[in-house]
């Protein structure tokens, strides 16, 4: 069993190397944005179906040695064009510079066929190892269950994932990755020849040879079952990463820690049926949820004590939010993989089921990537994916007459009924919520009352039907509640977009006493920008408000540049368009250019009749060039037509998912390349999660340049906290008395290793 046990895990182990590697570094290609994330784990799913189909093919339709002939030769045509790509791109995994992409509205084809070219022969081999050599183990060693090698697989693929953030990427550059990934393919390639010699003189398999517990001749409703529940379980993965990394916290960690919590529920319940226990992981699963709604309202208690432009500027308590999240999609995953191991078939079935699996999970990606930002103005899916999971919870249990709701206890019933009455009066703190919740409630607590009432005898006498219908009934709330905290976003949203980039609303402020109202543009909790209106005081129009106000660091700058005192005009580059906040700073002859990857936020701020004229009203020059900034300055610097800017502000590290490649050696080249002589390069670093300041201050100290920090602290509902670090050349502008009193020395920032194209590591800036 051993060269099965190795093959499988190396196997594993590379699956889950190569993507957060290839993730990271087209990452920087598209934007840096999460959902590269996302879109990398649809493709990666979409190819491990291919190669699970692969496996069931071959598996089924050919006798033993072909079937090693034909993978064998497939394992070879991959390693030379490995060896082939090595020498066009001096890498057998990372393109070349030639495949980034021009600017996309939705870049999801061009990352899948980036993806394609470069990894997918390879992944596509890896991806058809697990159910193929447990076909072959079944064919060596009859009799034997084979599920505790996929278990085996999904924990080498847990501890590639883990290792990856704390071990591998803090240690290696991409190329190095790179180097040591392909090496360790050329011993999992040895390791499948080893696994493929018995087949040589393996005979078809004459019967059925069926693994304890397993099913022998699985129903088509068993095949949608299979189905079903990966898909819903692929879809909670792809919700909870959504709602952790857009809406909570989108730092990096919060990508992988999604998957590895799915990926470990496949390891607990494919390494045997002792792990999962219905008495366990339902009420925890029912907990989670009710939980969630206990999170939601203490996050609109601290909204109502503290203002929402002040909860979107601090740390609520992330780490219940996480906790939470995390505890719901394990615990969701547990019961949608434990009820897929109870349905498993028998060894003839083996690959059938495994390609069911793959379908399910490529299914439910594809929704969540390709069809839910169609359909869905939200991240919406998470509470389709956990509503989907108590339906689907409630349809095994139905097929099951062993099962815990055909038990006679009226415990049960109580228990499942507890949470339905508890959800309407806890969310009756919230406004708006309460009476469509109360209306569920009475509505279900009407049905049981008439049902007991009618034939209470004939209903007690029916295995488990009241615990069925408080079942149902739950159910029932939780869909109204569901559906009512959606059209509560809604109503109190003025203008809500989705797109590749994110979800991104447009709210609304006003003063207790009614002197001002506002517009900010919002992304899960972070603000991008907010402009004010008064009736009072028209100049609160123009005010540049939050992180750009006359005490900020940008500030500072735009007002006391030399050029300001000599009459002339000045030179504005500003990476990242928020609400064109930085626009109110221009003056006559001014020329501001504004770099702005999503088109969303473009239509929103150049809207002429839109909610923010900060654009619009500035006396400067303004344009808005589309796509990401560091390629179009690139492309500019390359044809000869460097912006010779003044200042340089780089915005966009304050919603804390952060595009690395904006912070590179590289990218500090790039803007060098554009800068005047004596211009600024002004680098916003305010940041909940985040200190980049080492970082920058690494630069500066690469490139000889004067550089020094401005923070700003502020109650003031117009002027928010800010930190901006400013570099140049020489101390022209810096060294200006109003600037200079305000900036102080990073010299003693702690030292860490200087980002690159090649390097970067989050984990080091963690506050």
């Amino acid at each position: 069993m051993r060269p099965y046990a190795f093959t499988i895990f190396v196997g594993a182990f590379l699956l889950f190397q190569v993507e957060p590697m290839l993730a990271k570094y087209i990452l920087p290609w598209f934007g840096g944005t999460p959902a590269v994330w996302t879109t990398c784990l649809l493709f990666f799913q979409v190819l491990l179906l291919a190669g699970y189909a692969y496996a069931h093919l071959i598996g089924t339709k050919l006798p033993p040695r072909r079937q090693m002939i034909a993978h064998l030769a497939l394992i070879a045509l991959c390693i030379l064009t490995m060896g082939l790509l090595a020498i066009v791109w001096k890498s057998a995994l990372l393109p070349g510079s030639s495949w980034k992409p021009a600017h996309a509205d939705f870049p999801v084809p061009r990352i899948l066929l980036v993806l394609s070219v470069s990894i997918g022969l390879p992944y596509f081999v890896l991806s058809a190892t697990a159910p193929l050599l447990q076909s072959w183990f079944v064919r060596t060693y009859e009799g034997t269950s084979p599920y505790r090698l996929y278990a085996l697989s999904n924990l080498g693929s847990l501890l590639a994932l883990l290792s990856y953030p704390f071990v591998v990427e803090p240690s290696l550059s991409l190329k190095a990755q790179a180097n040591m990934w392909s090496g360790l393919y050329l011993f999992f390639a040895a390791g499948m020849v080893l696994c493929a010699m018995p087949l040589r003189d393996a005979r078809p398999l004459a019967a059925p040879v069926e693994a304890d517990g397993a099913i022998e001749n699985p129903s088509r409703s068993t095949y949608v079952l299979w189905i079903a529940l990966a898909a819903c379980a692929s879809l909670l993965l792809y919700g909870a990463t959504n709602q952790m990394t857009q809406d909570i916290a989108p730092i990096p960690f919060l990508w992988v820690l999604p998957l590895a919590l799915y990926l470990l529920s496949f390891v607990i319940c494919f390494d045997g049926e002792r792990w999962y226990r219905r008495g366990v992981f339902h009420p925890l699963f029912a907990i989670a949820v009710f939980c969630t709604f206990l999170v939601a309202v203490y996050i609109d208690r601290i909204a109502a004590s503290v203002g929402h432009r002040i909860l979107s500027t601090v740390t609520v308590n992330v780490l219940l939010q996480v906790g939470n999240a995390s505890l719901l999609l394990f615990a969701g995953c547990m019961v949608c993989h434990g009820e897929l191991v109870r349905l498993k078939p028998g060894a003839r079935n083996l690959t059938a089921f495994y390609l069911m699996v793959s379908a399910g999970g490529a299914l439910g990606g594809i929704f969540a990537v390709a069809i839910a930002p169609l359909i869905f103005r939200g991240f919406w899916e998470y509470r389709l994916s956990v509503w989907s999971c108590a339906v689907l919870m409630t349809i095994v249990l139905t097929r099951d007459r062993t099962s815990w709701i055909y038990l006679r206890k009226p415990i049960f019933a109580l228990l499942i009924f507890a949470p339905a009455l508890a959800l309407p009066l806890l969310l009756g703190i919230v406004e708006h919520t309460r009476i469509y919740a109360a209306l569920a409630f009475v509505a279900g607590a009407l049905a049981v009352t008439f049902a007991l009432w009618r034939n209470t005898p004939r209903l007690l006498a029916r295995p488990g039907r009241l615990a069925q219908l408080s079942l149902l009934t739950s159910i029932s709330v939780l869909g109204v509640i569901y559906i009512e905290t959606v059209s509560i976003a809604l109503h109190d949203t003025l203008l809500m977009t989705r797109n590749f980039y994110g979800v991104f609303r447009v709210e609304a402020d006003e003063a207790r006493d009614h002197s001002w109202h506002a517009y900010r543009l919002v992304n899960g909790r972070i603000t991008h920008g907010e402009q004010f209106l008064s009736q009072t005081d028209p100049r609160l129009r123009y005010y540049p408000t939050t992180y750009y106000n006359p005490n900020s660091g940008i500030g500072l700058v735009l007002m006391n540049h030399p050029r300001r005192a000599d009459g002339a005009s000045l030179r504005i580059g500003v990476v990242g368009l928020g609400t064109g906040t930085i626009a109110a700073w221009g003056r006559p002859g001014d020329n501001i250019r504004f770099y702005e990857i999503n088109p969303a936020i473009i239509k929103i701020v150049t809207d002429p009749n839109g909610y923010f004229s900060f654009l619009r009203d500035s006396s400067a020059k303004v344009v808005v060039v589309p796509g990401d900034a560091r390629l179009s300055m690139e492309r500019e610097v390359q044809s000869g037509n460097p912006q010779q800017f003044d200042v340089l502000a780089i915005d966009a590290f304050n919603g804390d998912a952060i595009p690395t490649h904006l912070l590179t050696r590289e990218a500090m080249q790039i803007y060098l390349s554009e800068l005047s002589p004596d211009g600024v390069i002004a680098i916003h670093v305010s940041n909940r999660f985040l200190d980049l300041t080492p970082v920058v201050a690494e630069h500066g100290r690469a490139f000889n340049l004067r550089y020094g920090w401005v923070h700003v602290s502020s109650d003031n509902p117009f002027d928010w906290p800010s930190d901006w670090v400013l570099l140049s050349r020489n101390d022209r502008v810096l060294s200006q008395p109003e600037i200079a009193a305000h900036l102080d020395s990073l010299d003693a920032a702690r030292r860490v290793r200087p980002w690159t194209d090649d390097y970067s590591n989050l984990f080091q800036l963690l506050r």
